[in-house]
């Protein structure tokens, strides 16, 4: 099947499915899924990851959910596992739950779990920026990190108001390098979308409770938990690089393999 919302990473060789949740971009330093599904211990299930809307999905903040579920239930598979990273693990959780309505409910394993904040997103600002140096004059650029830091100060820890206003700038700074060197409107917008795309993503999770799920899962984490986690499995590793570490997927493809034998045996 063609997918809309979801990147397959791994095919697998049984009719079962791990669906990951995460926001991943081109050029990110931090590992994603798609550095961690090709270590999990073969044979394993078919390894989805999400794939953000964009504008042209016309997807409401309250249906990201449902966007992801479409192609899901029109697989026709069975979701052994659900995973999320940071605040992907928000989205995992509400992603389970819904599952859970028709088929057993599968596993939600949490890595670093983290709810939406403020922290985050003024670090991914900043990255942001930084991506555009050799698009953007040295006074420009420093325009543009001065700009932020005074959305921190004046709005503090209000997420709903410093995304939109930390996109307009990332926008505005786009289209500043994108007019200076002619670059045409595809790219311009392709450039300022994922930021945009990121604001959407944290302001979506950011209206979803996911503490009552979380409680119930597993964590598997580079540090103590932050929230509290039915289980908590920690590696002495970086945040950055727990999805590269190859104990880690050994870690989760133990997980899951025992799921399966309870869940075949009490068949």
């Amino acid at each position: 099947m063609s997918l809309l919302s979801w990147k397959s990473l791994t095919k697998g060789d049984r009719d079962e499915l791990i669906l990951s949740v995460d926001f991943s971009t081109s050029g990110r330093t931090q590992a994603s899924f798609a550095d961690f599904a090709p270590r999990l211990d073969p044979p394993a299930a078919a390894f989805w990851t999400t794939l953000p809307p964009t504008a042209d999905d016309a997807v409401a903040l309250d249906g990201y959910v449902d966007w992801w579920l479409t192609d899901v239930r029109e697989s026709g598979r069975r979701v052994t596992a659900v995973l999320g990273y940071c605040a992907g693990a928000v989205f995992a959780a509400a992603l389970a739950e819904r599952i859970g309505a028709w088929q057993d409910t599968p596993a939600l394993v949490l890595f670093d779990p983290e709810l939406p904040n403020t922290v985050g997103l003024y670090k991914d600002f900043h990255a942001a920026g930084d991506s555009l140096a050799s698009l953007l004059m040295p006074e420009e650029l420093t325009e543009f990190h001065e700009a932020g830091r005074q959305i921190e100060r004046r709005y503090a820890d209000d997420l709903a108001a410093v995304g939109p206003e930390l996109a307009l700038i990332f926008t505005r700074a786009v289209g500043t390098a994108a007019e200076r060197l002619e670059l045409d409107d595809d790219i311009r917008d392709d450039l300022a979308g994922v930021f945009g795309s990121l604001v959407g993503y944290l302001a979506a999770a950011s209206s979803i409770d996911p503490l009552p799920l979380w409680a119930r899962g597993i964590a598997i984490t580079s540090g103590p938990p932050s929230y509290p986690v039915g289980r908590e499995i920690r590696f002495d590793v970086d945040h950055d690089d727990l999805l590269r570490i190859n104990g880690v997927a050994r870690a989760l493809s133990e997980l899951l393999s025992g799921d399966r034998t309870e869940s075949t045996a009490g068949r």
